[in-house]
């Protein structure tokens, strides 16, 4: 929306005008402040009661408690718009939500920049190749490529990296710009890249016939599947094919109209040898107890003003977990090679999981039937079956969210500390060096390690502790960030359907009462005083009961629900239960 801005001040709180309250006007921050705060005379004229604002906070010197007061200096316009909350939250996060002139003009030398037959002749000439990205259909950072050929009777999985470190030089404008952002944000509106577009969606993207600088792992599989031999090579490609996530689930299932057929007869027979070498390596993860976690997204249709219209969940099919195995092959067999060579370097590490937080849960789980109430260890192997054995049941989600809450936060480190949820010992991301720091840093690090560039230790070592830090911190960041936004829209597309009967699914119950997912999603909160059939107690693992210590309301139990109430700017939705 068109921003206002009043005047420039110190650290700025994100809110809401909320009008007059005991004669005066008021503030309801977003976050910092459990208490309304007195507006004080800066800016108030501009801002209307139900605006989004960002102010800054003073004291008031009336000598009152408390003795503060807002003076707005910037108004983005209606909180009941997602759009306009999703303005002011990025800045209020201090995201820069533009590259600055300078980081600009160097992105657009680099892209510039010609590739020479002399640079080409250095790396590994794959042109002739068949390879192909593999993306959804409405990505512009095509980051990865895929190629499967036999060689002395193994497979070679090839993974072909833009390479991004050719194109952003170190400790330039560009590379600070991208560990400030540390990761790309994807919104339901608009993406804000880690790296100007010229790089992001240009020369660094793997557009299908386009020569493009890469930087590849081969990994050689033998015939159980064992990765037996892992090379890095610069290289130079050209995509044949650029394959759509919803197309190829649609040819996996044997499903595909002629068109669809036509465009991927050229990598008809590579496609079904992936999908034999993917299948092997998910069994090998199951084998392992990789933790399997839901991980069903959300998907706007936002329309030319900006209003969520349609809200729809996003499953991972076949093709997109073809990739997710390929690119975790990628990202282990590049860790272990660091480790070997004791670089220095940006590992990915998931600690293991609080022992109290694991015992709960093992009980919660025999409590709800899925393990034997005698069990006598506290046991990880356990915890990791747990996420098997309640795979396609009512309590999937809650155990979900339930071992993610469990555990430490997936973090980035210098030092390999191992990887629990993927049960790993060595892990890194390097395969998104567009969107993802850590990504690039490895880049960096591995490309002077394969043209043998010396004195690796000198110049990385505080380097990869600041990357690893600073790319922890954003990713935190962002997380908070695309949920809270994501929140505001779907909150604006229900505000639309209040009164609304819908049928969802209790997603989980607290003590403060139970949450419902719809369909499509959205979630919203029934509280525990208005459930009918109370007085009620929590259980404390999964459902509510009345007197008699019957289940009135569990985890996993369908329901009807209306739409009570709808806060775009808080993000926050009320139902209540429809009986009868």
């Amino acid at each position: 929306g068109d921003i206002t801005e009043v005047t420039p001040g110190p650290r700025r709180y994100v809110g809401v005008h909320g009008g007059d309250s005991d004669g005066l006007p008021v503030i309801r921050a977003d976050s910092g402040f459990k208490f309304r705060l007195p507006l004080g005379e800066n800016g108030k004229g501009a801002a209307k009661p139900g605006d989004k604002v960002g102010f800054t906070v003073s004291h008031s010197g009336r000598g009152e408690w408390p003795d503060l007061q807002a003076s707005i200096d910037i108004i983005y316009g209606d909180s009941g718009s997602a759009r306009v909350c999703t303005d002011a939250i990025i800045a209020g996060s201090g995201i820069p939500a533009t590259f600055n002139e300078e980081a600009l003009r160097e992105a657009e030398r680099s892209a510039a920049r010609p590739v020479t037959a002399e640079e080409i002749a250095l790396r590994e000439d794959l042109r002739d190749r068949l390879i192909l990205t593999i993306d959804g259909e409405d990505a512009r950072d095509l980051d990865d490529a895929i190629s499967l050929w036999e060689q002395d009777g193994r497979q070679v999985l090839g993974v072909h990296i833009a390479d991004v470190s050719r194109y952003v030089a170190f400790n330039s404008v560009l590379e600070q710009e991208a560990r400030e952002r540390g990761t790309s944000l994807y919104f339901a509106d608009r993406v804000i890249p880690m790296l100007p577009p010229a790089l992001s969606n240009g020369v660094c993207s793997l557009n299908p016939g386009e020569d493009k600088l890469t930087f590849s792992a081969f990994l050689t599989y033998d015939g159980d599947g064992q990765c037996v031999d892992f090379r890095l090579a610069k290289t130079v490609i050209r995509t044949a094919l650029r394959g759509i996530y919803s197309e190829l689930n649609m040819l996996f299932a044997g499903q595909p109209d002629e068109p669809l057929r036509h465009k991927y007869q050229p990598a008809a027979e590579m496609l079904e040898k992936m999908r034999k070498l993917a299948d092997s390596l998910r069994q090998q993860a199951a084998a392992r107890y990789t933790l399997e976690v839901n991980s069903r997204e959300t998907g706007f249709v936002i329309d030319a003003e900006g209003r969520p219209v349609e809200i729809l969940p996003r499953f991972p099919g076949e093709a997109e977990e073809l990739i997710e195995m390929f690119m975790i092959a990628a990202n282990q067999q590049a860790a272990a090679l660091a480790k070997r060579e004791q670089l220095p370097f940006v590992y990915r590490v998931h600690d293991q999981p609080d022992p109290g937080r694991v015992a709960a849960l093992l009980e919660s789980a025999a409590a709800l039937g899925y393990l034997p109430k005698q069990k006598t260890e506290v046991s990880l192997r356990l915890f990791r079956e747990l996420s098997g054995l309640v795979k396609d049941t009512p309590h999937e989600r809650m155990f979900g969210d339930a071992m993610l809450r469990s555990m430490a936060k997936a973090r980035y480190a210098p030092l390999p500390l191992g990887h629990f949820g993927l049960a790993l010992e060595d892990y890194c991301h390097f395969t998104s060096p567009i969107r993802r720091f850590p990504d690039l840093a490895i880049h960096r690090i591995l490309s002077d390690w394969v043209e043998k560039k010396t004195e690796m230790s000198g110049r990385y070592d505080e380097f990869v502790s600041d990357a690893a830090r600073q790319s922890s911190l954003c990713e935190l960041r962002a997380m908070k960030l695309e949920r809270d936004c994501s929140d505001c829209y779907k909150a604006e597309y229900i505000r639309d359907h209040l009164g609304e009967v819908f049928d969802g699914v209790i997603s989980s119950v607290v003590f403060f009462g139970i949450y419902v997912e719809l369909p499509n999603t959205v979630e919203g909160l029934i509280r525990t005083d208005n459930l009918p059939g109370g007085p009620l107690s929590f259980d404390s693992v999964a459902s509510f009961r009345d007197r008699q210590g019957t289940v009135k309301y569990a985890t996993g139990d369908s329901i009807t629900i209306r739409v009570e109430s709808a806060d775009v700017s808080n993000g926050q939705i009320d139902f209540s239960v429809v009986t009868g």
